[in-house]
């Protein structure tokens, strides 16, 4: 029986050190690539809270005026009772053209001077990320 030279035993050994180096590193990347979209989803859905949180306040502040809206969140209205903003990618305020996050209120009037609101931000593609339903009491004049 013919035995192995110590060269060819010491380069078997490199080649099975270096497959499970390969191996992994291949784990390793898969953990670290699935965490970066995980973490970004997160940034996303953070943001977007902030974003509904911050429209909310304003809707509050202004008693449930959405004519006064635009000014302080600096949208358009679409219609009598609907408003949007856009955001870029960076979350500022842009417009409809370059925008990529989609911010709508939609506002009801309901009995006795109570007014709700559908607040709900989109992603670029998909459902809504995040909604948010509020109601206030608009005093009378």
């Amino acid at each position: 029986m013919k035995r192995l030279s110590r060269t060819r035993l010491f380069l078997l050994e490199m080649l099975v050190n270096l497959l499970i180096f390969v191996i992994g590193a291949a784990v390793c990347i898969t953990t670290l690539s699935e965490a970066y979209s995980l973490s970004a989803s997160s940034r996303v859905l953070t943001k977007s809270h902030h974003a509904v949180e911050n429209a909310a306040m304003a809707f509050r502040s202004t008693n449930g005026d959405i004519s006064a809206l635009p000014d302080i969140l600096n949208g358009k209205l679409t219609a009598a009772d609907k408003m949007e903003v856009w955001y870029d990618k960076n979350w500022n305020v842009c417009s409809s053209e370059s925008g990529i996050y989609h911010l709508e209120i939609a506002v009801n009037e309901l009995e006795n001077n109570i007014i709700k609101a559908h607040i709900t931000m989109y992603p670029p593609q998909g459902d809504a990320v995040v909604q948010l339903s509020i109601s206030q009491y608009k005093p009378t004049n």
